[in-house]
């Protein structure tokens, strides 16, 4: 028999398994937690395992079965027929061979295995072994799946065409989670010679979470794999897979957390109106890490908390803006001023998302935050639970670029022509909706703001010219926000440019009669003549922002001093994703009172 080896890391600084000095105890600790979660009955009979020790490593099985499901033949057949016979459970055979080296744990797992390790191995083990082999000019991608800081990057998948450079997938805003590699021929000779079968071969490898050799093995040539991924953690990390650093240093992350932590206790007494200090405000951004388009077009979201190992229905909100004030409120109703209680609580929240009744995609609470943290004069990035920094020679890059498109692709003055004011009595600005009503009722504009055909804002105001619309979504603040701001872009413009491209009529019915039902001004148009607005004219976007500053600071000329990385990438991937695949973006910064 042969096998498609993917070894799994166990992360020995998992909390769990860090006080633990022998492997057989890790392996103990290992199955008995899975069996906890999973509710199933373990006979501590079959945690007596035996070593195998061969050359320089110790070989570890467990070996288990468990009932999977009931066979389909159950119900296809007639109860007459079955004569009562209780014999369609189908049962798996599940496996984990663990693998002990000088420093580290591996895995390997058959059937059902992996979820017994899922929670203890180290989730960047494949890519950071990779980081370690590659070769940018010389390794090709076939097929990658990657996590991003910007846009609709939230989660996305692409398929490649022969010879693609790794070289050119790297790119700003983008987090590698899974690779396919066919590696350079030099890497593959100098690594893996005894996988070689013929001259002038390359090695295919999946790396992720785990590392996978794409070819068919035996035992022997497994022993061989785990001797040289072992060797090729002894090689330094290049670093060349991301922009991105991820923060690995137990310590680095504690003060980090700590500081994350400090940020939502202390936006309580806003949430509350307690507090109006701009300094207790926290800028973040929710998405969901699985689905970035069923979290923003979901109908409502229901929020459950853990209780006793189950998560119950505590709360359902109608829209995704409510979801965090609502979750960090009901933990400081359960915790008080307990601020690690609130955190504990906060990591036991899921967020279900629902269109009618149908849920179409969920994730803990935690993994939907995103947020920048300025710590010790640097910035650090949290997306899915995890810390991140950029490379500063990034941050200059996007600097120049960030200039470049306040620069040149500016919204001609006069348009935005209203100032944005001071709420009364404060230093903060007046909320979003609030500018955008300065313009209803004033001649070829519309405020669409809450208008939302097919659950979709398509701007916040609307503005008419003799042979172009520019469709004008704004949000104060050169911040985090500003992520949010240029995700509803996307997603507006790609679902606009469907539309007009199917001359779907019924989504510019729609919009026309929301509009007229929130009483807005709608220009004496009427509906025929407002779908020609779409279908005759040309469509430009417009991302309008007003300055966080007391002064009023110019964006242009003084982006290093708005310090948000976030923000800068934001809006340099999203100008470019419009303009090469859907419609114009312009700038603009609404001037202050």
């Amino acid at each position: 028999m042969t096998i498609t080896p993917n070894i799994f890391k166990i992360d020995r600084e998992h909390h769990l398994l860090k006080p633990l000095t022998t492997t057989i105890a890790i392996i103990k600790v290992l199955i008995r937690d899975a069996y906890r979660r999973a509710e199933w009955e373990l006979d501590e009979g079959d945690l007596e395992i035996q070593p195998y020790k061969r050359d320089s490593l110790t070989y570890y099985l467990y070996l288990y079965t468990i009932a999977d499901k009931q066979s389909e033949w159950a119900t296809f057949l007639p109860e007459e027929i079955k004569q009562g016979k209780n014999k369609f459970q189908q049962t798996k055979l599940s496996l984990i061979l663990f693998v002990e080296t000088e420093n580290e744990l591996f895995a390997i797992v058959g059937g059902g295995g992996y979820r017994i390790i899922v929670n203890f191995i180290d989730h960047s083990y494949g890519l950071m072994t990779y980081d370690r082999l590659i070769n940018l000019t010389e390794d090709e991608a076939t097929s990658t799946k990657s996590r991003g800081i910007t846009g609709q990057r939230i989660g996305m998948s692409e398929q490649f065409r022969d010879q693609y450079k790794m070289v050119n997938y790297l790119q700003f805003g983008k987090i590698p989670k899974e690779l396919h590699v066919k590696l350079a021929e030099s890497t593959t000779s100098d690594y893996f010679t005894f996988l070689l079968g013929k001259y002038n071969e390359r090695l295919n490898i999946t790396v992720g979470n785990g590392f996978k050799i794409n070819k068919q093995v035996n035992f022997e040539v497994l022993h061989e794999i785990i001797k040289e991924l072992n060797n090729l953690l002894e090689i330094p990390a290049k670093e060349l897979l991301s922009s991105y650093t991820q923060v690995r240093d137990k310590n680095e992350i504690d003060e980090l957390q700590k500081a994350l932590n400090k940020r939502i206790f202390n936006h309580i007494p806003f949430l509350l109106g307690t507090s109006r200090d701009e300094r207790d405000n926290f800028e973040f951004d929710l998405a969901s890490p699985n689905n970035i388009e069923a979290f923003y077009e979901a109908e409502s979201y229901q929020l459950k908390e853990k209780i006793d190992d189950k998560h119950i229905l505590f709360d359902t909100v109608f829209h995704r803006d409510e979801i965090y004030k609502t979750v960090v409120l009901k933990a400081y109703e359960h915790c008080g001023d307990d601020e690690n209680a609130i955190l504990f609580y906060l990591r036991g929240v899921r967020v279900h998302c629902y269109q009618g009744t149908k849920q179409t995609t969920s994730a803990g609470f935690i993994y939907h935050l995103n947020a920048e943290i300025s710590h010790n004069s640097e910035s650090a990035f949290f997306i899915d639970s995890k810390w991140y920094k950029v490379k500063d020679v990034f941050v200059k890059t996007l600097i120049t670029q960030t200039e470049s498109i306040f620069k040149n692709f500016k919204l001609p003055n006069g348009i935005l022509y209203e100032p944005w004011d001071l709420q009364s009595g404060t230093n903060a600005l007046i909320d979003e909706g609030v500018y955008n009503l300065k313009y209803n009722g004033k001649t070829n504009y519309i405020v669409m703001d809450k208008i939302l055909p097919d659950n979709i804002e398509v701007c916040d105001i609307l503005h008419i010219l003799p042979t172009e619309i520019y469709l004008i979504h704004v949000k104060h603040s050169f911040t985090a926000r500003v992520r949010e701001l240029t995700n509803q872009i996307l997603i507006s413009a790609r679902r606009l440019s469907e539309a007009i491209a199917s001359k779907n009529n019924a989504y510019f019915e729609q919009m026309f009669k929301q509009i007229e039902s929130n009483k807005r001004n709608i220009n004496n148009l009427s509906e025929l003549e407002f779908l020609d607005l779409f279908y005759k004219k040309k469509v430009t976007y417009v991302f309008a922002t007003a300055s966080q500053f007391s002064s009023d600071l110019m964006i242009e000329g003084n982006v290093n001093k708005y310090r948000s990385n976030i923000a800068r990438f934001s809006l340099t991937t999203c100008s470019s994703e419009m303009r090469n695949q859907y419609f114009d973006m312009l700038t603009y910064q609404i001037k202050r009172t």
